[in-house]
């Protein structure tokens, strides 16, 4: 009989150690990976303006004027990008964990990352000038004659579409949804007509500055009523060659192109189903491992029904493992930190990111080693400094 009790104890025990293994890093993979605000706090961690100075402006400084703007603009931007994509991976993880019984990617994406609020937001904080200015050089003024072509100054375009950012926003805010709808395939068309007119209004005024600062030739010593008057006549006349508006259409993002991105968030929607269905399957593996452990446990103190006994048997398997598991997250941890593991190829803000990143992956399992090395420590000291009363027999 006691044959028969030590071996089910001794099978116990290392069940026990084994479980305890399988949840540590069950443990650490439902509290990191499994965790949607680990994620985004992970995300929100990695300084994406930095890691892009890093790449480009140390590396190779940037020799034109719109590779500076956009390292300029991207510190603006990046919270509301993150900010955005916070909120598809709330309901990826949604979907991923049971919490909602479908997905539809193309409407969390035109909720979130192409919503017209998040568009309007991002040109708030992104100067549009070199966009629309060489928008209008192509529509406009390249369209002018060529006596009109000195007083289209550098100098005087900028002041031009500095004027123009609010009707040109106001534009951009007409044809946002339209737009965003085609593209996750929400319509199968779209034509937005965007009016030209105080375009051309505005860059008559602009003109109209120039030419009074500098007439031709021909003008010179005209009154200022008299130039002025020369100049709405003469752009009266180029403004009605102009074209009134401008129709964008399916054809300028390619007819294609909602296809593509259909296909690929199918893609992708089939890949979260079968995610969800190996994710349910750890969840249940997860609670059925608890529910195990739990069983061990109440078995081994059935079977020993004595406290010391019962205390050194928990005791040591859970010291061992602790100690094992602790110990080689401390030694992974100072070789991390030590600067003995480096990444060559990769930019210092990544690297530093990555490590952290590992550093911040293992602390579920470090803090459960330490807890288990702990609650080892302690029953194992009871299992020798406990005495039974008079009444119990010792086992």
């Amino acid at each position: 009989m006691k044959i028969l009790k030590g071996c089910a104890l001794s099978l116990l025990s290392f069940l026990f150690f084994l479980s305890l293994a399988l949840f540590g890093v069950a443990f650490m993979i439902n509290q990191t990976a499994l965790n949607p605000h680990f994620v985004i706090t992970e995300l929100n961690s990695l300084d994406v303006a930095s890691l892009v100075e890093e790449s480009i402006v140390s590396e190779q400084p940037p020799s034109d004027e719109l590779t500076t703007k956009l390292v300029d603009t991207i510190p603006k931007v990046e919270p509301l990008v993150k900010e955005k994509t916070g909120f598809v991976i709330y309901s990826v993880y949604d979907y991923l964990l049971g919490k909602s019984r479908d997905i539809d990617l193309a409407l969390t994406l035109r909720n979130s990352l192409l919503s017209k609020d998040f568009v309007l937001s991002v040109l708030d904080e992104v100067d549009i000038s070199d966009l629309a200015g060489d928008f209008l050089n192509k529509q406009l003024i390249e369209q002018m004659p060529a006596e009109v072509q000195p007083y289209i100054t550098e100098e005087s375009l900028d002041k031009f579409v500095t004027e123009l950012k609010t009707e040109l926003k106001e534009q951009i805010n007409s044809a946002a949804d339209p737009v965003l709808d085609y593209l996750v395939g929400k319509r199968q068309s779209f034509s937005v007509t965007i009016s030209l007119e105080p375009v051309k209004t505005s860059l008559g005024d602009t003109l109209k500055e120039e030419f009074l600062k500098s007439p031709p030739p021909e003008l010179a010593g005209a009154s200022q009523a008299e130039l002025e008057q020369a100049f709405d006549q003469y752009y009266e006349e180029i403004a009605a060659q102009m074209p009134s508006t401008f129709e964008i259409d399916q054809s300028l993002l390619g007819t294609d192109t909602p296809a593509k991105i259909t296909d690929g968030l199918s893609q992708a929607e089939e890949a979260l189903a079968l995610a969800r269905k190996y994710i349910a399957y750890f969840q249940l593996g997860y609670k059925i491992l608890i529910a195990f452990m739990v069983l061990i446990v109440i078995g081994i103190v059935l079977i020993d029904r004595e406290v010391r006994a019962t205390t050194r048997r928990l005791g040591v398997p859970l010291l061992v493992y602790g100690a094992i598991d602790y110990a080689g997250i401390i030694v992974g941890k100072y070789f991390l930190s030590s600067g003995k593991i480096t990444l060559p190829e990769v930019p210092p803000h990544l690297e530093t990111w990555l490590f952290q990143f590992i550093d911040n992956l293992i602390k579920p399992l470090e803090i459960f080693s330490l807890s288990l090395l702990i609650c080892g420590v302690v029953l194992t000291i009871v299992s020798f400094v406990y005495r039974p009363s008079q009444s119990q027999p010792e086992g």
